[in-house]
């Protein structure tokens, strides 16, 4: 029975050392990430970033190339006759 209680142990602690180099170090960086928007300092650099990035955006000429705007407007005719949307 006690050979079975220090197998049991030693599993366990392997198990635990295992999910906290694989799956617990991707949990704390995603924790970290949460954690820093909630300081309102951060808040106010990530807002910034997102509006730097969208005037990036707005300041090309196209968004799509032409394959892309082939595909999204496929999707989306579909997506309007599945809903039976009577477009204008």
């Amino acid at each position: 029975m006690r050979e079975y209680t220090i197998k049991i142990v030693i599993a366990l602690i392997a198990l635990y050392v295992l999910f906290k180099i694989t799956i617990g170090a991707l949990a704390d960086t995603y924790a970290s990430k949460i954690k820093s928007f909630t300081d309102h300092s951060q808040r106010i650099v990530a807002k910034e970033k997102i509006l730097q990035e969208m005037k990036k955006g707005t300041e090309k000429k196209n968004f799509f190339s032409n394959d892309e705007k082939r595909i999204i407007s496929n999707f989306l005719n579909k997506i309007i006759d599945e809903l039976n949307i009577k477009v204008k």
